[in-house]
């Protein structure tokens, strides 16, 4: 195999050079993109021949900087560890910003230049003057050529590359350092957007504002605000492994052609001749284009003209995973693998994968899902696999084994539904032995959820082994704030006038909140997608937006601009048209239209519009366009009518079956917020997560399944009242003379809670005659605990685990002739 490879590649080459010869260019390099070197190289790579950075902790920064031309005329020597002069900080500031020329065409008279050092460092200053960053006074009465501060350079970074201030409650990053006080008040609020945006960062809980800052730690501190900053100004990075090089030979030129192929499958062409050239930074050693070889991955720093400023290069392996194949897309360069950690990871492979079988070379296809892998990673690229052939060792799945991936939508005791990727359902069989995880964790069939992206491992027969479940951490959060400032660069948006989507209304939340934007962020004004840049012109206007965490912050998913006009609809979908993109509400004369930026939430899921269903309950916040058409800017799905995770039942205890088993006789369930049918008899399972709550009217007992088994014949024919997930029992009311009376059906945020008390804020009641929910004004909803119980995570709970914030449905009644309200069935939604 090897050497038909090796026979394959000079009759390879000599077709390249002869199609060269004949068109000028490559083949490949028609129809991909080509980026060339600079014509500068030789003299980039004299100024960044340092002779004492070999080794310093900000080397690789050191090369970016100068490589960009920010740092220049510094000799063999940087001086890594010397101080900045404040001249020399204006300076790479400047040519950062882009605005080096405008400095020096600005006529300064001689004597102004006796205080500096650098060339051009009265320029620099008599800019920054211009600009408004320093006075007259400063400028005159300050010594540039002594070191600047850390302040100084957080202030000056704030105010050339146009980082707003920070005030108020926002200014929040700085606090963490216990010498904040030592920042100078009116730079303060300048400092803190720097800090925010992680560009400057301290020693661990101080910042030494009034330290000098040292040429490295300056170097570092620009390659961090490169990193963002220059995307603005049209530079790109890529990435990916070289694939081939090619050396042709024309009539009048020589080239050499790097082929690099990115982790889609797709390739580009970096090119040198004889007059052009670029950095390589490998191994940590600065050279020119021939420090690379195949094999190689590489980040490419490309400028706004298509010109490669710097090439970072590294081979061999830098990372190793273990664990089982799922599925191999060759069409899409893609391998799905679950590590022993049982998560999912999807990697590209690199042009050059090696496959090893049983220690055998073997190619691409002869890999099976369900074999155990070991990949070794380059980059981001898998470089080579290696795997067993003996399919009956243990561990290793059937050769059989595939996966599918979708959407779940339905689920019983033996199959398992979902839609694909294009809307197609499947449905499949499960058994007792089916593993279940979420997001990598051990889970259980009642984990699942209606909407979850999964992940179905299957065996020959069609039967599930497996299911992976990935979910957005910790769900959404809707708000509804106006847009004080929009940093494109930062990728931040800078809220105030916050209000959070609670209990179906819109609640005031604070003054302001900062907050990432998602690397997958959709913003729309109407149905036109706007990126950040964009987005930027409608700063000071308010939007509806979702978040989610991401990692360890909240960041914002969706934002959709919202008009100067605004209403809210309340009700029950009576009817969908997705051919016309709008649906009605009961006692709503106007057809409500949606589109591609409109957000849909629905059992805490991103949905598109099409996916409501009649009889779905929603509240829609929407805006009067110029036609006088009515346009949905968010919708929320309350309480479908489709299956939920939670449903409640009340009837009687007909018998307990055995010790996982009960049944319920005459039992009604609550179906769109009232009690509907008579069922006669319904069983559920229970175990040691069921809660169980026994009470006469005085005397409560709560208690676990133990001792519901023992005393069956005491709670037989009593009545109940019953939270399940599908027929698992999760809490139960057992009634001994007890009754509940007026019963209402509540949702809201819990305010406070006591070992006997619950206050429920921002609420609204459901009202069964105008089947919608009214939201509530005054003062919270209070409610006695004594005849609660609780379901939280797919699991039993008492009062007591409820949290202040927990997001409520609950259904609350009177006891007898008392006038305390009591919660009886709470579910944490």
């Amino acid at each position: 195999m090897m050497r038909k490879k090796r026979i394959l590649a000079r009759p390879l080459a000599v077709l390249l050079a002869l199609a060269f010869l004949l068109t000028g260019t490559l083949p490949a390099a028609r129809g991909a993109e080509t980026y060339s070197g600079v014509s500068y190289c030789d003299s980039l790579l004299k100024n960044a021949s340092y002779q004492d950075v070999s080794g310093h902790w900000a080397q690789a920064s050191i090369y970016r900087v100068t490589a960009l031309g920010i740092v220049r005329g510094e000799g063999s020597r940087f001086r890594p560890n010397s101080t900045a002069s404040r001249e020399d900080v204006l300076g790479m500031l400047l040519r950062l910003a882009d605005l080096e020329g405008e400095a020096q065409r600005i006529n300064v008279d001689p004597a102004q230049e006796t205080g500096h050092q650098n060339y051009w460092g009265a320029n620099y200053v008599a800019l920054a003057q211009a600009m408004g960053i320093i006075t007259d006074e400063e400028r005159r009465n300050t010594n540039w050529r002594a070191a600047a501060t850390r302040e100084e350079t957080a202030y000056w970074m704030a105010r050339i590359l146009n980082y707003l201030p920070v005030y108020g409650q926002a200014q929040q990053a700085i606090y963490k350092f216990d010498d904040w006080k030592s920042f100078s008040r009116s730079r303060l609020p300048y400092c803190e957007a720097i800090i925010a945006a992680q560009i400057m960062t301290g020693t661990g809980n101080r910042f030494y504002p009034q330290r000098a800052i040292t040429r490295a730690e300056l170097a570092a501190v620009i390659d961090k605000a490169c990193q963002v900053y220059l995307t603005t100004r049209g530079y790109k990075t890529l990435q990916g492994t070289v694939g081939n090089s090619s050396f042709v030979t024309g009539p009048s030129v020589e080239r050499n052609y790097y082929q690099v192929v990115q982790d889609d499958g797709r390739s580009f062409f970096m090119v040198v001749d004889s007059e052009r050239d670029f950095l390589v930074y490998k191994n940590r050693s600065l050279g020119k284009s021939g420090f690379l070889n195949t094999g190689d991955s590489v980040k490419v720093l490309v400028g706004p003209q298509n010109e490669i400023i710097l090439v970072e290069a590294a081979s061999g392996v830098q990372a190793f995973l273990e664990g089982t194949l799922d599925y191999l897309d060759i069409a899409r360069n893609r391998l799905y693998v679950t590590g022993w950690d049982g998560r999912t990871y999807i990697y590209p492979l690199s042009p050059l994968c090696r496959v090893t079988l049983s220690g055998y070379p073997a190619n691409l296809n002869d890999l099976v899902a369900g074999q155990q892998v070991s990949l070794f990673l380059n980059g981001t690229q898998v470089s080579e696999i290696r795997g067993s052939v003996n399919y009956a060792s243990s561990g290793v799945l059937p050769r059989d084994v595939n996966t599918a991936y979708g959407y779940l939508f339905h689920k019983s005791y033996d199959e398992i539904s979902i839609r694909d990727d294009n809307g197609r359902p499947y449905t499949y069989s499960i058994t007792g032995s089916t593993r279940y995880y979420v997001n990598g964790l051990s889970a259980g069939y009642y984990d699942l959820k209606t909407g979850d992206y999964v992940k179905l491992t299957l065996d020959n027969n069609r039967r599930v082994v497996r299911v992976d479940v990935r979910r957005d951490d910790a769900g959404y959060k809707i708000y509804l704030a106006r847009m004080y400032d929009i940093n494109s660069v930062f990728g931040q948006i800078r809220f105030d006038s916050v209000a959070m989507y609670q209990g179906g209304d819109m609640a005031f939340q604070g003054d302001s909140l900062v907050l990432s934007a998602a690397s997958d962020v959709e913003a729309y004004s109407g149905s036109k997608k706007l990126s950040l840049l964009e987005l930027e012109k409608y700063r000071g206007d308010y939007a509806y937006f979702v978040t989610a965490r991401r990692g360890d912050q909240e960041r914002v998913v969706k934002l959709v601009v919202r008009e100067d006009t605004a209403r809210k609809v309340t009700g029950k979908v009576q009817e969908t048209n997705s051919t016309l993109n709008s649906l009605t509400v009961k006692y709503e004369p106007d057809r409500i239209y949606y589109d591609s930026g409109t957000i849909v939430i629905k059992d805490n899921r991103l949905i598109d519009g099409d996916a409501i269903n009649s009889g779905d309950d929603v509240v829609i916040f929407a805006v009067r366009e110029s036609d006088n058409s009515i346009r949905a800017r968010l919708i929320v799905v309350n309480s479908p009518e489709s299956e939920s995770r939670y449903t409640l039942y009340r009837g009687y205890l007909r018998e307990v079956l055995d010790r996982s088993r009960f049944e319920l006789g005459s039992t009604t369930r609550m179906e769109d917020h009232k009690w509907r049918g008579g069922y006669s008899y319904s069983q559920f399972y229970y175990d040691y997560q069921t809660k169980f709550l026994y009470s006469d009217g005085d005397v409560v007992e709560r208690f676990g399944d133990y001792s519901f088994y023992n005393r069956d014949e005491d709670f037989e024919d009593l009545d109940v009242y019953l939270i399940a997930e599908g027929d698992k029992a999760l809490a139960m009311i057992i009634q001994d003379g007890l009754e509940f009376r007026s019963e209402v059906i509540s949702r809201g945020t819990v305010a406070a809670i006591s070992s006997d008390e619950v206050e429920i804020g921002n609420y609204s009641n459901y009202s069964p005659y105008t089947e919608s929910w009214q939201p509530q004004t005054g003062e919270n909803l209070r409610l006695k605990l004594k005849y609660a119980v609780v379901a939280r995570n797919g699991e039993g709970k008492e009062p007591s685990d409820l949290r202040v914030g927990d997001p409520v449905y609950l259904l609350r009644a009177s006891v007898g002739d008392g006038t305390d309200v009591y919660a009886t069935l709470i579910l944490v939604e």
